[in-house]
């Protein structure tokens, strides 16, 4: 790398560094690449070490700290919600399934000169690389002087980690989730009603590739369990868990007619 790249990297890395004064971000995929890189004695260098989604979306964050007028006011707009089945392990390494929530949004603001501004964010969940040493020659993978390995580690792929989990009780789901949207300011839960609220199915590594829709109302989001708003997504109907009663989509109660194989809403 020539000494010009190597200043031009140095420039994009620190367009991410630095503390925000003004908004909360989502740095995790960023800190967890830097701790990855240094377990293994290595540091980042090249900005296209990072998650190439998760640094954009920093940098965009930070630069709109750094330029946005906080006395006009700062507004934090949800887009989507999503819910989805995640497996985690405990303490005593027993996988555990979990409901997790993640987000995203804008944050909205004007800078000095009065012009609009913002900023997409992504909160809730956070990729931790993988990384794989690759032989220069595997052939001969030692090096005859010294005995160490030649190569050197790169990353292959990324596990999806997730931090906002949501209680099995209705009740206090409910309030978690009424709480981030107080938090939000400029965010209408009207506006989410309308095809952004979602269940994703489960995946592998618990990352973000299985089908996934978006026409619950806040109600249905809050009120069914993760179980139960899987059911409805997937199968337009589900069984209530306190019950065990079917119930459509919309929460009318409904059953199996065996003569034309649908469910038909109970009057």
């Amino acid at each position: 790398m020539s000494e010009m790249e190597q200043k031009e990297e140095q420039l994009k890395l620190k367009q991410v560094t630095g503390k925000a004064q003004h908004i909360e971000i989502n740095e995790r995929s960023l800190e967890a690449t830097r701790e990855s890189f240094r377990s293994k004695g290595l540091e980042i260098t090249k900005y296209t070490e990072y998650p190439r989604e998760d640094y954009y979306l920093i940098r965009k964050q930070k630069k709109f700290d750094s330029i946005v007028d906080k006395s006009k006011g700062i507004r934090k707009i949800i887009e989507s919600m999503v819910r989805q089945p995640v497996t985690i392990f405990n303490s005593k390494g027993v996988a555990e399934v979990k409901d997790a929530l993640y987000i995203r949004g804008y944050w909205r603001g004007v800078d000095k000169f009065g012009t609009d501004i913002s900023a997409p964010f992504l909160e809730g969940t956070y990729k931790v690389p993988r990384l794989v040493f690759s032989f220069i020659d595997p052939a001969h993978p030692f090096d005859s002087a010294t005995g160490e390995k030649r190569g050197q580690y790169a990353t292959s792929g990324y596990t999806f980690e997730h931090y906002i989990f949501l209680s099995e009780d209705k009740k206090e789901r409910r309030k978690q989730l009424e709480d981030i949207i107080q938090k939000a300011t400029g965010t209408y839960k009207g506006n989410l009603e309308n095809g952004h609220l979602h269940f994703r199915n489960p995946s592998p590594d618990n990352n973000h590739s299985g089908m996934h829709g978006g026409s619950f109302n806040w109600e249905q989001f809050c009120n069914l369990s993760i179980e139960e708003l899987g059911e409805a997504q997937n199968k337009r109907y589900y069984r209530e868990k306190s019950t065990g009663i079917l119930k459509d989509k919309d929460g009318q109660r409904v059953e199996y007619d065996r003569s034309t194989g649908k469910l038909e809403a109970i009057k």
